[in-house]
């Protein structure tokens, strides 16, 4: 790994159209560690579940599922022969993780600020107001005194947590899934695919877990969960692509969970309706996810990261 001082990035292995003429060597060399991948997936995967339905959403055994994606491909990538430095170990420019730590509070605030505008939930939630009070020992300090508090100390410190966690998702989902894909098909195929995947990998979570907005509408909560991660991948695969790096995806992913999860959802006071709009399976920010989408994918058809890529040499 380079120094994360640095500004620009280590050596690294540059992208460049596939070899045409694709025999059955090269199909098996795309199809064998995406089925690898696939299959400890589902094995690693399914670890996690057993412990996480039968003990409940406790802290360890969340870490431990959103590690199973990463060990998944890097079991992969060893089974089928190649190194794991395709997973893009190096820092990447530090402009890319400034980018991933603002992009979430950016679509964040323009999702929250539209509910709180429109009526459609509250600001701020007392029981936020309380729990910080307590939690951070503040119980003496003005209300606004306390939220821009709680902000600040979530923003960083909240981080850490949420960076280990999320590594290991990014290293599967965009340190291998997305550039795999992209060795057949371009930007926009490899971003649908890997955030279908991603949704899919949280089904049981939502089905069989408290990781929803309320056991009624679950259908509706998996589609707009679904689709506020198709949406996202586009920034997710811009960003992997234009760092050549996972680490600012991590950082993206990461920053999600601190804003959505732990300050915009929380600070928000739900009314008889609120869950049909907020949080991650409400239907305000999946929308706002696809206008994201649309960003980045044209952003992406102007650089030209369109078009089918494969690891170079």
């Amino acid at each position: 790994m380079s120094d994360p001082t640095q500004d620009e990035p280590a050596p690294q292995k540059a992208m460049r159209p596939p070899a045409q003429g694709s025999g059955t060597g090269q199909r098996l060399d795309f199809w064998r560690p995406l089925g690898l991948f696939a299959g400890f997936l589902l094995l690693f995967a399914a670890m996690g579940y057993l412990l996480i339905l039968e003990l409940g959403l406790k802290r360890y055994y969340i870490a431990l599922l959103m590690w199973t994606p990463g060990l998944a491909a890097m079991a992969a990538l060893r089974l089928s022969g190649h190194g794991l430095s395709s997973l893009g170990w190096h820092w990447g420019p530090t402009r890319w993780h400034w980018i991933a730590y603002f992009l979430p509070p950016a679509y964040g605030l323009a999702a929250y600020g539209l509910i709180w505008s429109l009526g459609l939930g509250g600001v701020p939630n007392p029981k936020y107001i309380e729990e910080v009070a307590y939690f951070m020992a503040l119980p003496a300090w003005p209300e606004w005194a306390m939220i821009v508090f709680s902000v600040v100390m979530i923003a960083s410190v909240g981080m850490l947590w949420h960076f280990i966690t999320a590594l290991g998702e990014e290293i599967g989902w965009r340190g291998f899934l997305v550039p795999h894909l992209m060795q057949r098909v371009g930007f926009a195929h490899a971003s649908v695919l890997s955030g279908l995947v991603w949704a899919a990998w949280h089904i049981p979570l939502i089905y069989g877990t408290s990781y929803n907005a309320g056991p009624s509408g679950l259908h509706m909560q998996m589609l707009n969960f679904t689709l506020l991660s198709v949406g996202l991948s586009f920034a997710y695969t811009y960003l992997r692509l234009k760092s050549g790096s996972l680490w600012p995806v991590t950082t993206l992913h990461a920053a999600h969970n601190v804003f959505i999860l732990s300050i915009f959802q929380p600070m928000t006071l739900a009314y008889e309706d609120t869950r049909l709009y907020a949080n991650e399976f409400g239907i305000v920010l999946p929308l706002v996810s696809l206008a994201v989408a649309l960003y980045f994918w044209r952003k992406a058809r102007a650089e030209n990261l369109d078009g089918p890529l494969s690891p170079a040499g």
